[in-house]
């Protein structure tokens, strides 16, 4: 992902470019905006808590404008909905805990997920993000998702985001 975020970066003659080429850059560009929107807030860690939600908020506009334009071939209903209700769920976690404690400190990495949502999500992933599986498949995802795990508990340098 950040390599497409590097690509999209380079400077390109969009004058004395080819039309197909400029066509491809400007793809690159907007799928660069949403995906640094959505990692910024998490691998930047001098940006503020309001920094970090202002990129989320322009991952689910950008998202949000994206699917509405050209719906299931942008990104599936699921992964939609999903990655909108994590952005939603950001902003309920930091307005509860001002809520709670205002003068304590909150980081994202707080807004959710414990060691069965983990296994949830990976679950997803394995299945594609098919709300539809039968109880077979899910059977064969859920036991592929418990083996990632353990593998993940055995070396946790493997596992994104560590």
């Amino acid at each position: 992902m950040q390599a497409i975020i590097s690509l999209s970066k380079l400077k390109v003659d969009t004058i004395s470019g080819d039309v197909g080429m400029c066509a491809d850059m400007m793809a690159i560009k907007a799928l660069s905006a949403i995906l640094e929107s959505l990692l910024v807030p998490f691998i930047n860690i001098t940006l503020s808590l309001q920094e970090q939600v202002a990129h989320l908020s322009c991952y689910a506009h950008f998202t949000f404008t994206f699917f509405q334009l050209h719906w299931s071939s942008f990104m599936s209903h699921v992964l939609f909905y999903n990655s909108q209700t994590m952005v939603k769920n950001t902003c309920f976690c930091i307005t509860k805990q001002q809520w709670l404690d205002g003068l304590q400190g909150f980081w994202l990495i707080q807004s959710g997920d414990d060691h069965l949502e983990k296994l949830f999500g990976i679950t997803h992933m394995k299945g594609q993000h098919n709300s539809a599986m039968n109880y077979s498949q899910a059977l064969d995802q859920i036991g592929a998702a418990k083996d990632i795990n353990a593998i993940f508990k055995r070396h946790p340098d493997l596992e994104s985001g560590s």
